[in-house]
C-alpha cells in the first residue's frame, strides 16, 4: 500500500510497482479531508455531477491504483462505491496529476520516507 492522491503520487514506487507487475493499493485516497475542499475539485465534482471524493476515487481508479478509501458512514461507503458510470477526461485527469507536491503532499505516515 502506497499513500496516492493527485497531491501526492510518489511516482517512483508507483512506477517500481507497474514495471514489476505489482498492484498498487492507494492508500488514504481522500487525503483524510485534507485537500477536499480544494477548488479543482469542486469544479470537476459540477462537471461531473459527483461529489468531491467521488473525483479523487476515480482518479485513482483512472490511473490504475486499487483505491482503499475509508469512511464510517454508510451514505459515503454507498457513494464512494458510485464511481462507475462516469470517466475524467483527459484535461481533467492533467489538472488533477499537476497537483503533485511531492513528499510535502502526504496526509499521513508515509512509510517510504522512512530510511
Amino acid at each position: 500500500m502506497v499513500q496516492l492522491h493527485p497531491w501526492c503520487q510518489q511516482k517512483p514506487i508507483v512506477d517500481y510497482c507497474k514495471n514489476n507487475g505489482i498492484v498498487v493499493q492507494a492508500y488514504c485516497p481522500l487525503t483524510q479531508g485534507v485537500y477536499l475542499n480544494e477548488p479543482i475539485l469542486a469544479e470537476l465534482a459540477a462537471k461531473h455531477n459527483k461529489d468531491h471524493a467521488q473525483i479523487l476515487i476515480r482518479w485513482s481508479l483512472q490511473m490504475g491504483y486499487s483505491p482503499l478509501p475509508k469512511s464510517e458512514k454508510p451514505t459515503r461507503v454507498l457513494s464512494n462505491s458510485q464511481v462507475y458510470d462516469f470517466e475524467l477526461t483527459d484535461e481533467d485527469m492533467a489538472a488533477l496529476n499537476a497537483l503533485d507536491l511531492g513528499a510535502q503532499g502526504a496526509t499521513s505516515w508515509n512509510p517510504v520516507d522512512v530510511a
